[in-house]
């Protein structure tokens, strides 16, 4: 499962590649796209960009052209499906919260009734 701002990086990268599944990004670009939320320095991308290629998210391989860094991403299959994977982690969530919140009220009405119950049994 991928932290936040590996999920924002990531999130970033699948929009820019939507179509070719391919992209050249610099460091700056995906530093600006993080920024007013998340401020990381470049050390920390490469380390997000390396995470997400060992998740299998993206294949990615860092050039220098000029005095200029470059990434260059592919998206792998698990890359691809990251907008379905998330999605379903959403409803993953949802339903675990439902189930909490449906536990807790019934809990509290099975305590409810049981109070009642033996406060008529044993009650003045």
């Amino acid at each position: 499962m991928l932290n936040k701002t590996e999920t924002r990086v990531m999130s970033y990268i699948f929009e820019k590649c939507k179509g070719e599944n391919k992209g050249i990004f610099t460091p700056k670009e995906l530093l600006t796209a993080l920024m007013p939320k998340y401020e990381i320095t470049a050390k920390q991308l490469d380390v997000i960009m390396s995470n997400l290629a060992l998740d299998d998210y993206i294949e990615c391989e860092k050039k220098e052209k000029s005095g200029k860094i470059y990434f260059l991403v592919s998206l792998t299959m698990r890359g691809a499906a990251f907008n379905r994977e998330r999605q379903s982690q959403k409803r993953q969530m949802m339903r675990s919260l439902m189930w909490k919140l449906g536990l807790t009220v019934g809990g509290a009405i099975l305590a409810f009734v049981l109070g009642i119950i033996l406060n008529r049994l044993f009650g003045k």
